[in-house]
């Protein structure tokens, strides 16, 4: 059954994350999953003699005692509404086996530092990124000022298969939450350091022309949204159409690297992620 998936570990980035996915969830209909992974520390295993580790059963359970005061105390009445999960082990590993069964997002703080060796959500967010089969959604630390909303969702695209299935699960989750569409796209005016192969030059006109085109071709049926057109670095570019459209979501493909707007997503994704003001939702390749 379909469903979405947050990690937590009772730091301020996943109960924001927690706090996010639900609201997603309830307006997508979606039931919504919470897992919260624990492992011994690294240190655990010493050379000065033998180190008491608790019971693994028992840990679990205070575990799951904790993530469920969390839960509560974030959703109130709306906790009853999530199935909640503890897993053992790397906490990317966890979410990974857990996302087999009908995942259709994953979201996670950027980072965080939970009780019994919590989880470091710098590292196990990149790795989802990497490797989730659906959609990983991230928030920053202090990003978000608005949980309860998602209004207006921006997508970046730039022609690629990847940034076109951006396109995809953006306008999917536009219609199913309510929200408006605005599809940007960066084209880099001349060769810079990270793109030495000189761009053809297009008039604006010829780029969002090829922008609708992408559009109609994957909603022929659907208005077309909106589009803005930026000349620029694709990842400050992409942050100032959040800001000037007071975007509630940022979605990119995991790379890109079409022939309009060089949206090199390997990087500029992981950029985006550390520095939006808004949750970023990343699209992964096909697999």
């Amino acid at each position: 059954m379909d469903n979405m998936l947050v990690g937590i570990d009772g730091s301020p980035d996943s109960r924001a994350a927690l706090r996010w996915a639900a609201t997603v969830a309830r307006a997508r209909g979606l039931p919504l999953h919470a897992l919260w992974s624990w492992e011994y520390p690294s240190d655990a295993v010493v050379s000065v003699g033998p180190l008491e580790l608790g019971d693994p059963e028992e840990v679990t359970r205070a575990v799951e005692a904790e993530m469920r005061a969390v839960v509560e105390a974030e959703l109130g009445e709306a906790a009853a509404d999530v199935t909640l999960q503890v897993g053992r082990g790397p906490a990317a590993a966890a979410l990974l086996r857990a996302a087999r069964n009908g995942t259709v997002m994953i979201v996670v703080g950027s980072r965080g530092l939970g009780g019994f060796k919590g989880l470091l959500l710098g590292s196990v967010s990149r790795q989802l990124c990497e490797h989730a089969p659906c959609p990983v959604t991230v928030l920053r630390r202090g990003a978000v000022t608005q949980l309860e909303r998602l209004n207006r969702i921006v997508v970046g695209i730039d022609g690629s298969e990847e940034s076109l299935r951006a396109l995809r699960a953006g306008q999917d989750l536009a219609t199913r939450v309510g929200a408006e569409l605005i599809v940007a796209n960066v084209v880099v005016p001349g060769p810079t350091a990270e793109y030495p192969v000189m761009v053809p030059e297009l008039d604006e006109a010829a780029a969002r022309e090829q922008v609708e085109q992408w559009c109609r071709t994957l909603a022929a049926d659907r208005p077309l949204p909106e589009i803005e057109m930026r000349a620029g670095d694709a990842r400050n570019e992409l942050l100032q159409v959040v800001r000037d459209r007071s975007a509630d979501l940022l979605v990119v493909g995991s790379r890109g690297h079409g022939p309009v707007g060089r949206l090199l997503l390997g990087s500029v994704a992981t950029w985006l992620v550390g520095h939006s003001d808004v949750p970023v939702t990343v699209v992964p390749d096909r697999r």
